[in-house]
């Protein structure tokens, strides 16, 4: 249910900030702010948008626009006129969405999250709406979909160069940790057995004796003396610092390559470690799935910096003329 409040309110948001004007009609006096290509903006619209996004049901749910935004009534201004051009350039490259797409849209949002058409007008009522200002909001959501798929997204083109660079930047800091690949010999021993604790300890200590003497010949050692039958060569794999087991994390890093450890004591017995190789984190060696999120995240990022763009440009072409009054108050 949680992915269908989030569509909801990010449907919603736009079914709010569209119809504002209509909404103001309703008040006898009120003055031009702003006219976008013939189209105006009143006093009215900038206060009724306000008032929606302070209303509690609109924060807790959908929340994301900062009080510096909703109590600044330029900044409120700002989000009617960049909706006004997104809306007239709709309607200018004929990309209205078709009642056909609306319904399709909405029965693909009730069979995701397994809900009647019934349930959903009803959650729409607690929230103080109605499923006609939901099939609007859809209906918009389509068209900024439309609209982006025409303007934005086929100048979007990412190759593996600046995925690379993207990860660089953006990967969290335990992502960007050196790795160490380990391999190991365990000499176990039954832990509620003392006396098979103390063989199993004196026996590990003469194995790492050998094993510093024959570093190079690591794999037979692990054929001969250890009991991890789940790692007959003993290679454990790559391991971050972070993941590493915590009897691990304060020695391996400080252990060179090729360098092998005194025996260490873990639940299941004394582990020998050698460290094959350190490697640094790399794009090439992410996983697919790995890959597909990193690309998914510049998409995103680019797409946002495109269409933040796109509105300017649109600005600069439109004929956007603002009232006397209200140019007074900006000086």
């Amino acid at each position: 249910m949680k992915s269908f409040l989030t569509q909801f309110y990010k449907v919603l948001l736009t079914v709010w900030i569209a119809p504002l004007s209509l909404i103001a009609t309703s008040k006898v006096v009120d003055r031009t702010v702003i006219v976008i290509n013939d189209e105006p903006i009143l006093e009215s619209d900038i206060s009724a948008f306000q008032k929606k996004i302070k209303s509690k049901s609109f924060q807790e749910l959908f929340g994301g626009i900062p009080n510096n935004v909703i109590d600044n009534r330029n900044a409120a201004l700002q989000l009617l006129v960049e909706e006004r051009l997104v809306n007239q350039q709709v309607k200018k490259l004929e990309l209205t969405a078709s009642d056909q797409e609306v319904e399709g849209q909405i029965k693909s949002i009730l069979k995701r999250n397994n809900i009647s058409q019934a349930q959903l007008s009803e959650r729409l009522k607690q929230l103080g709406s109605n499923l006609a200002e939901y099939k609007e909001g859809i209906k918009r959501q389509i068209e900024r979909r439309n609209l982006i798929d025409r303007e934005i997204r086929p100048s979007l083109e990412i190759s593996e160069e600046q995925l690379r660079h993207f990860y660089m930047r953006s990967a969290r800091p335990e992502e960007m940790e050196h790795e160490y690949k380990l391999a190991h010999i365990l000499i176990g021993y039954k832990s509620q057995d003392p006396a098979a604790k103390t063989k199993a300890e004196k026996r590990a200590f003469e194995i790492y004796k050998e094993a510093e003497k024959r570093k190079d010949d690591f794999g037979q050692l692990v054929k001969e003396f250890s009991d991890d039958s789940d790692s007959p060569d003993g290679v454990l794999g790559f391991f971050s610092p972070s993941s590493l087991a915590k009897e691990f994390k304060t020695i391996i890093p400080k252990t060179k390559v090729g360098d092998i450890t005194k025996p260490i004591k873990m639940a299941d017995g004394f582990h020998i470690l050698k460290l094959i190789e350190i490697r640094s984190p790399d794009f090439s060696s992410l996983s697919k799935e790995k890959k597909d999120s990193v690309r998914n995240q510049m998409v995103a990022s680019e797409m946002e910096k495109k269409m933040a763009l796109w509105i300017e440009k649109k600005k600069k072409e439109s004929n956007i003329i603002f009232s006397a009054d209200f140019s007074k108050e900006k000086q």
